[in-house]
């Protein structure tokens, strides 16, 4: 490495050191930041956030503009709402908790997953609800998988000048490919969710990025922006003719001991169907 190439490095390193002194030294402007870079990560510019305050809550557009000029402005009715149409976790962007996204775990209580489900469709019945599920790139779907298993619920609403926006909520915690329970509860919870008609898709990620999404380092629209190669969760449900096989079978038994009245689960909503369907011809 040149001597250009070193003191480069040196002064990356120093300039994170300071920043992480400076936000431990004034935990005002380290809210500013994160709730600036927060709307960022989620599509909204710095300049745009101001568009989607309430009334009340209204600023001007510079004090987006730093962390240092809205510091001073930062309020908790700010923080409050923030969190709200985010979708993200009021005391992490209080700095107090490791995990920006809410979590709905229903380990072993698949079941709940229903009411849960039903309550969001409630409360936002006009938008376009998608169960996630994420594996890492690369591994297989049967019984030599391995690696994290994501339930990820997202939310997709009119953004800004005919974009979209989407919230997310993590619906596991540590959950993984090698530990059976995990892999039937995930059927049981994609199960849950066709019979609601909410949409299902697997997805591909990159292992670093589903780790640092545990962790609490990444958040999930950064992820998202990273997902590859499609798969089909409800293929571990009802099986494409002459795929199926015993591992299958076993984990969708298994499944079905996680739903009381698993029979009487209403079949998928149409429309949600067909666009599965669509996704699937798209990919073979």
């Amino acid at each position: 490495m040149s001597f250009v190439g070193e003191a480069t490095g040196v002064l990356g390193l120093l300039g994170k050191g300071w920043n992480l002194l400076r936000d431990r030294l004034d935990p005002a402007r380290a809210q500013a930041q994160r709730l600036i870079e927060t709307f960022e990560a989620y599509g909204i510019a710095r300049q745009q956030i101001t568009r989607l305050l309430p009334p009340e809550l209204k600023l001007p557009n510079a004090a987006f503009s730093t962390p240092d000029k809205l510091k001073d402005k930062v309020t908790p009715e700010l923080l409050d709402w923030a969190s709200g149409n985010l979708a993200i976790n009021r005391a992490w962007l209080d700095g107090v908790s490791p995990q920006p996204h809410l979590r709905v775990d229903k380990y072993k209580q698949p079941a709940l997953y229903r009411d849960w489900l039903l309550e969001r469709q409630r409360i936002a019945p006009n938008v376009r609800p998608i169960l996630l599920v994420w594996k890492a790139a690369g591994s297989p779907v049967g019984p030599e998988a391995d690696g994290p298993l994501c339930l990820v619920y997202e939310e997709i609403s009119d953004g800004l000048d005919g974009s979209e926006l989407s919230r997310y909520w993590l619906l596991s915690e540590g959950w993984r490919w090698d530990h059976s329970p995990c892999v039937s509860n995930m059927v049981a919870a994609v199960a849950v969710a066709q019979s609601l008609g909410v949409m299902v898709i697997g997805q591909d990620v990159p292992l670093p990025l589903l780790l640092q999404l545990e962790e609490g380092k990444r958040l999930a629209p950064a992820v998202a922006q990273k997902r590859q190669r499609l798969w089909h969760p409800d293929d571990l449900i009802t099986p494409l003719s002459g795929t199926d096989t015993p591992w299958r079978q076993a984990v969708w038994k298994d499944a079905e001991g996680w739903l009381p009245g698993s029979k009487s689960l209403t079949p998928p909503n149409a429309d949600a169907a067909q666009i599965s369907e669509a996704i699937r011809k798209e990919t073979t």
